[in-house]
């Protein structure tokens, strides 16, 4: 069974490239463009979603913020979630780790490292690590 990401930035650009090198590496995904939007599609998806990728600086909110609502919700709670983010503050890193973040990856990006991240957080794209 394919693994279900969704990608979570405010920059339709970004989500897009995103979403189409995950659906290159076997997985499907889903878009949202504020974390408000994601928190509705897990909702509206849930038990299918496997990992929440997000932004951590977005213009609703941000996505430390957005690892809390779904970390504090009985629902998602069990949603891995990773930050790809140009953030590189210790403190930030440390309160994610804290409050659970499955995975941080600084833009910009290695694919390998990339991909390492997110097949760590949910056992790549059909569940076979």
């Amino acid at each position: 069974m394919r693994k279900t990401i969704l990608v979570v930035d405010d920059f339709v650009n970004v989500r897009d490239v995103i979403c189409d090198a995950l659906q290159r590496k076997g997985y499907n995904t889903l878009s949202a463009a504020t974390s408000a939007e994601a928190f509705d599609v897990l909702h509206q998806y849930a038990g299918t979603v496997d990992l929440v990728l997000t932004d951590y600086m977005m213009a609703d909110g941000s996505g430390y913020d957005l690892l809390i609502r779904i970390k504090a919700n009985d629902t998602t709670a069990g949603v891995a979630v990773v930050f790809l983010t140009t953030e590189h503050s210790p403190e930030k890193i440390e309160a994610a780790r804290a409050a659970g973040v499955a995975g941080w990856i600084r833009k910009p990006y290695r694919a390998e490292a990339f991909f390492g991240q997110i097949e760590n957080a949910i056992g790549g794209p059909r569940g076979l690590r």
